[in-house]
């Protein structure tokens, strides 16, 4: 069910150093229906590596796609704020680099939320996602999609049926996808010669400055940054002209990228560029130190929870992402800590978390067994979780947010 690759997934190097090991873990969307399934869970090896020749930080172990994409429970249209951030997305792709007809691609394309927009406004739109269960909400939204994984063949097939795509989107999804050269041909054969490519995904140097280390997980089989971007696109006749930086879902990129030579280079490219080196992300040792420190947040955090625990203080859960499993597998933060994970997600609802089976309640259930304190899984979304919840913090409640060091509010 899983490889373990021996070559960079970029440049091809063997030059592969591991400098963070969270030993083996559940696949972070794998939640469980009863207790009964508990012993027939799958663990994998979750490590990431830093390639010495183009300094892509990466999983070497990659579990099937088959295995995690197929049957998905990440619905984008159920994440909070998401609509209005995927509104102006579309609005700022539409006013710069569209006109009337032109044909609007998505790379997973999930439940089709971003490319209504596209298509409200008098675009063609067509999406590509594997997962046929979130593929079924698009089609009731009337956006066609394609149920398969991109690849340089689809790419190909779509522009000889539809023709060539002035934007090609893709958010979330080029870290997850282990062939980057596959995916580069593909965006290379599908776009318009003077088209755009737009991806966006978390940033490898969130991860330095606020010790976001649970944004590793096995569906992130890259962690993204500019420098090795620019190695891969430039090896398909692509290059990136654009960067922007969004908070959203913590600390994102999005990245502009098109046929070399149609776009002028923005300066954003340079000073991300510029930004990565200042941290050191080329060199191994800024690896080996940022994992130190990701231990030293570990062991931080068990205290607090077993110290609180210790005083007879109770505490939850507040949300239930993936990047939530891995820190509760990691700092093996179980039952015997958190009494529940509040989960608004219904399809996650009534479920067991994976590798630590703690139960996910609606937030009815959980504002009716309120805890002293709320562990906030899901701190990529604090200002609009710490809004909502004013009542439960004027009488008393705390959060402790694991991220930017510990912080508890």
């Amino acid at each position: 069910m899983y490889k373990h690759n021996i070559r960079c997934r970029i440049c091809k190097g063997e030059k592969l150093a591991k400098f963070l090991d969270f030993g083996n873990q559940p696949l972070a969307n794998s939640f469980l229906k009863s207790p009964n399934d508990f012993k027939e869970e799958k663990f994998y090896p979750l490590a990431v590596y830093f390639c010495h020749s183009c300094n892509l930080a990466q999983l070497l172990d990659v579990v099937s796609k088959e295995e995690m994409f197929s049957d998905y429970i990440y619905f984008t249209s159920g994440m909070p704020k998401i609509s209005n951030h995927f509104r102006l997305y579309a609005e700022d792709v539409m006013s710069r680099f569209l006109k009337a007809g032109d044909l609007v691609v998505e790379i997973a394309s999930n439940d089709g939320i971003l490319l209504k927009f596209f298509q409200d406004a008098g675009f063609r739109t067509l999406g590509v996602d594997p997962a046929a269960n979130v593929v079924k909400i698009a089609d009731k939204l009337g956006v066609q999609t394609v149920v398969d994984f991109f690849s340089e063949q689809i790419g190909k097939q779509i522009a000889r049926t539809e023709g060539k795509a002035k934007a090609i989107l893709a958010n979330n999804v080029v870290a997850h996808i282990d062939d980057h050269h596959d995916l580069a041909k593909g965006v290379a054969a599908l776009l318009a010669e003077d088209g755009v490519f737009v991806l966006e995904a978390p940033y490898l140097v969130d991860m330095f400055e606020n010790l976001t280390y649970d944004t590793v997980y096995h569906e992130h089989l890259s962690f993204l940054a500019i420098r090795p971007l620019k190695i891969l696109f430039e090896k398909f006749g692509l290059e990136i002209f654009e960067v922007q930086v969004n908070e959203v879902q913590g600390r994102s990129l999005r990245v502009f990228t098109g046929h070399k030579g149609r776009h002028g280079i923005n300066p954003s490219v340079q000073k991300y560029v510029d930004l990565e080196l200042s941290l050191g992300l080329d060199k191994v040792k800024s690896y080996q130190n940022l994992a130190e420190r990701v231990v030293a947040q570990k062991q931080q955090l068990i205290k607090l929870l077993s110290d609180l625990v210790k005083s007879g203080k109770k505490i939850a859960g507040y949300g239930a992402p993936a990047k939530g499993n891995t820190m509760l597998n990691y700092c093996n933060i179980g039952t015997d800590i958190l009494d529940y994970t509040l989960e608004d997600l219904p399809v996650k609802q009534n479920l067991f978390t994976p590798g630590m089976h703690i139960p996910t309640v609606d937030s009815v259930y959980a504002h009716a067994h309120l805890p002293d304190y709320f562990l906030m899984l899901a701190w990529n979304y604090e200002k609009p979780i710490l809004e909502k919840e004013q009542a439960y913090m004027q009488n008393g409640g705390k959060f402790i947010i694991p991220v930017e060091g510990i912080r508890v509010i």
